[in-house]
């Protein structure tokens, strides 16, 4: 009998959405922390790898990036996804069995859309301090708003959405320097408003596949460039989203 994978959740609903990748989005993501991004790179939560193709396009002199993935559902789903150089490796692990000895240590950690699925998200910015060398960076980003939180987050397997408050309790003010923390794609919002708040619609269905390949893709080719241009010069007071930046003293 086969083992059920109790990582995966709904997060492989994107089998179902074609050559689904919102570019400009991870553009969009990428811009947002990027220049704090090191050159030995543990990637917590592989995914579907889209941001592991937009580090490894525009970050240059990288050592290595190791990305792990403990959903043995997503790892098989899009292993050969996308073609990657050398210095990116991917691993099926759970980051909470990961010593300095497994890899040695990082000058960045990135959580991207990852903290939220794990139950103690405290304990895995700890664990993510002993994989880090003394300077090195961890980069956050989740999803905010905790009166946004859907069946939608339920489906993904989201233990929460965040608030600036929220994120900074959690954060060991002995162990780490807060850099910065910032709320991002406010037009994100009114969508997810509308869509899985209102409208209910749930990603793995039809009305979901359509959603994502019509609306989804007028966003990305649209809105999120405009958004990308405002963002430069104005941050807003809400947003989709909650980037942290946080610094290992």
């Amino acid at each position: 009998m086969k083992k059920k994978d109790a990582y995966v959740h709904g997060m492989d609903w994107t089998k179902n959405a074609g050559n689904y990748e919102l570019l400009n989005y991870r553009k969009y993501q990428y811009d947002l922390i990027g220049k704090h991004i090191g050159d030995n790179i543990l990637e917590v939560g592989s995914g579907e790898k889209g941001f592991t193709k937009e580090i490894a396009l525009r970050k240059k002199n990288i050592k290595r990036l190791i990305s792990i993935e403990p959903s043995q559902t997503l790892f098989h789903l899009h292993k050969n996804k996308h073609r990657f150089p050398k210095y990116v490796s991917f691993h099926m692990k759970d980051m909470f069995d990961l010593t300095p000895k497994t890899f040695g240590t990082f000058d960045t950690v990135l959580f991207i859309h990852v903290l939220e699925h794990i139950k103690n998200d405290k304990k895995a910015v700890e664990k993510a301090y002993d994989l880090l060398k003394p300077g090195g960076f961890i980069l956050i980003e989740v999803p905010a708003l905790p009166f946004l939180f859907s069946h939608h987050d339920k489906l993904l397997g989201h233990y929460r959405r965040y608030t600036k408050k929220y994120m900074l309790s959690i954060i060991d003010k002995k162990k780490f320097s807060v850099v910065d923390v910032w709320y991002q794609d406010f037009f994100g919002v009114l969508g997810s408003l509308l869509f899985f708040k209102w409208k209910k619609i749930k990603l793995n269905s039809e009305s979901g596949v359509n959603l994502v390949n019509n609306q989804g893709k007028v966003y990305d080719k649209c809105v999120v460039p405009f958004q990308t241009f405002i963002e430069k010069y104005i941050r807003p007071p809400i947003g989709l989203s909650l980037t942290a930046i946080i610094k290992k003293v």
